[in-house]
């Protein structure tokens, strides 16, 4: 229940701030293919830790990478840019936990913990390619104490595999239909890697 109304506030400022059409927002890789590569590398790594609180089209921003910087620069920048996302959104739970404890109790907050403790990993490394769930995953994480050591290697494990798929398809198609057909595929990989985390669960 959470997780459902964390996700919908998350799309609730996304709308308020998708309103106000700003340029950098926009679903396609104009913006930033128009910089300098110095400029758009430093905005796409911004745009990408700005997605904790603003609709950020990340897979634009990644598949743009690929275009501007190929396959390695650009999976290297994707890289950079999600783990700070990704650390943001972990910052902000943990500073928020006694928020959460209000607004869960502290018995839920403790099987929130036990939770993240059990399927953590999994949960961290399959949301990462999958918008809203990613920024708000990353903050229950932080609510929940999850040791920050392993929910860095997750994050890494997570967008590793997403950040190549896109750098490839910018820098090997460099348009928007590699980049539907690259979200599609991290899409896939996300839930293959749900299902193994599940079934590697009952076995356990």
């Amino acid at each position: 229940m959470f997780t459902a109304v964390l996700c919908l506030a998350m799309l609730l400022l996304f709308f308020v701030v998708q309103a106000l059409h700003l340029p950098f927002l926009v679903e396609d890789t104009s913006f930033l293919l128009s910089q300098k590569k110095w400029a758009a590398g430093l905005a796409g790594i911004g745009l990408l830790i700005a997605d904790v609180i603003a609709p950020v089209p990340s897979s634009i921003i990644m598949l743009a990478n690929g275009i501007l910087f190929g396959p390695v620069g650009g999976t290297l920048l994707s890289i950079l840019g999600g783990s700070g996302a990704a650390w943001a959104g972990y910052w902000i739970g943990a500073q928020g936990e006694h928020v959460g404890r209000r607004w869960l109790g502290n018995d839920a907050l403790t099987r929130a913990g036990a939770f993240f403790r059990k399927h953590g990993m999994v949960a961290v490394i399959a949301s990462r390619p999958i918008p809203i769930l990613a920024e708000a995953v990353s903050v229950i994480a932080g609510i929940s104490r999850m040791p920050a050591g392993r929910f860095l290697f997750a994050t890494l494990l997570g967008l590793l595999p997403t950040a190549v798929i896109y750098a490839i398809a910018g820098a090997y198609t460099a348009s928007l239909n590699g980049g539907l057909y690259a979200f599609l595929a991290v899409m896939l990989l996300a839930g293959a890697v749900w299902l193994a985390g599940k079934l590697m669960t009952r076995s356990s």
